[in-house]
């Protein structure tokens, strides 16, 4: 699960303890989920263990590598 999808399928309750027991805030969190902000080695780390592996640190890392994308059509 990436940061975007925890943070949308959790409350916001969920979210904010999430966030502080990954040592970071809650803004700071909505800002690598929402807008894609990046993220750190270290705090990928810590999401995944505050998220007791629902988050993966690749998820964290690489989240468009995670997330549907839209299908593109090739040019004609």
């Amino acid at each position: 699960m990436t940061p975007r999808q925890f943070y949308y399928s959790r409350s916001k309750e969920e979210v904010e303890a999430l966030a502080k027991a990954a040592g970071t805030t809650l803004g700071n969190f909505k800002q690598i989920a929402v807008a894609h902000g990046p993220v750190g080695r270290k705090l990928a780390e810590r999401l995944a263990r505050a998220s007791q592996g629902q988050i993966s640190e690749l998820e964290a890392l690489y989240p468009e590598r995670y997330e549907e994308q839209p299908e593109q059509k090739q040019a004609s």
